[in-house]
C-alpha cells in the first residue's frame, strides 16, 4: 500500500492559516520550535511531510512541503509511507507522527529516502504526565501512551481517522531501546530526544483559542523554560524534538 489515509479535515486549513497570520504569539512559539529543529539539519535538501498550511517555509529556506493530498499550501502530495527516494539531507515533520496508523513504517520509508548521514527531525506532542492532563482537558485528540504497543499498527476510529498524541513519548521515551533496536536494521540511530514547552505553548491559545500572553512575554518565558532540566521536563513537557540519523556509510 503506497497511500496513507487522510487523518485530518483539510477544510480546516484555511481557518488555521487565518489564525497563524493573526497571532504573533503563536508564531513566536513555533519560531522557537523551528529554530531548534533547524539546528539539527544535515547538509542537503529538506522535505517536510504533513506540512498542513506550509508554515515551515518561513523558517526552512528551500524546503519542499508536502501533504497526503496536494493543496494550495504545499508543493507536493506525498504519503508518509512512500517518501520520495531523492537522497534528502533531512526529512522533517511537525505534529505528523501521531496521526499515523503505522508510525514505524514512515520511519523506514524516510530512512530509505535519506542520503547517508541524513536526518529525520520530528516535533511531536509529549505524552508526559502533564501532557496527558493538559491534552485531555484542551485537545480533542487522545493522548494515551499506554495504547502504543507492539506491533505499533493502529486501527482507524469510527470516522476513518486516527490520532494518539502519546505516540512520540511512547516510542522514543518509554520504549526507546526496543524501537531503536528495530530501526538499526534500517540504518537509523538516535541523535537526541529533547522535551520542551511547559507553559509557553498553552499561553499561545494554539490554533483554536485566543493568546493569553503577548509574543514578547512568551519569548522570555521560552528562554526560562530552556533552563529547566530534562529530568523535570520529562514529567512537565508538552512537546518533544526527536532527531534520528541515517548511517553515513551504507
Amino acid at each position: 500500500m503506497n497511500s496513507a489515509p487522510q487523518t485530518y479535515d483539510l477544510s480546516l486549513l484555511d481557518r488555521s492559516a487565518a489564525k497563524w497570520n493573526a497571532s504573533p504569539a503563536l508564531r513566536a512559539v513555533y519560531a522557537d520550535i523551528f529554530a531548534e529543529m533547524r539546528g539539527h539539519l544535515a547538509p542537503g535538501s529538506i522535505l517536510e511531510i504533513g506540512s498542513g498550511i506550509g508554515m515551515a517555509r518561513e523558517y526552512f529556506p528551500g524546503v519542499v512541503t508536502s501533504d497526503i493530498v496536494p493543496t494550495r499550501f504545499v508543493d507536493r502530495g506525498v504519503s508518509a509511507y512512500a517518501v520520495p527516494p531523492e537522497n534528502w539531507g533531512s526529512v522533517i515533520a511537525i505534529d505528523m507522527l501521531h496521526h499515523l496508523q503505522e508510525p514505524l513504517r514512515f520511519l523506514e520509508s524516510a530512512a530509505a529516502a535519506l542520503a547517508p548521514g541524513g536526518r529525520i527531525i520530528l516535533a511531536e506532542p509529549a505524552g508526559t504526565r502533564w501532557g496527558r492532563v493538559f491534552y485531555g482537558w484542551f485537545h480533542h485528540e487522545p493522548c494515551d501512551p499506554d495504547q502504543v504497543q507492539p506491533p505499533h499498527r493502529f486501527a482507524a476510529d469510527a470516522s476513518g481517522g486516527f490520532a494518539n498524541m502519546g505516540i512520540g513519548h511512547a516510542l522514543f521515551g518509554r520504549q526507546r531501546q526496543q524501537i531503536l533496536t528495530g530501526l538499526q536494521a534500517h540504518g537509523l540511530s538516535l541523535v537526541s530526544v529533547r522535551y520542551r514547552d511547559f507553559l509557553a505553548y498553552p499561553a499561545t491559545g494554539g490554533f483554536s483559542r485566543s493568546a493569553l500572553l503577548p509574543a514578547a512575554v512568551l519569548r522570555g518565558l521560552l528562554a526560562v523554560e530552556r533552563l529547566l532540566p530534562q529530568v523535570l521536563m520529562r514529567f512537565l513537557a508538552l512537546r518533544m524534538i526527536i532527531v534520528l540519523e541515517k548511517n553515513k556509510t551504507t
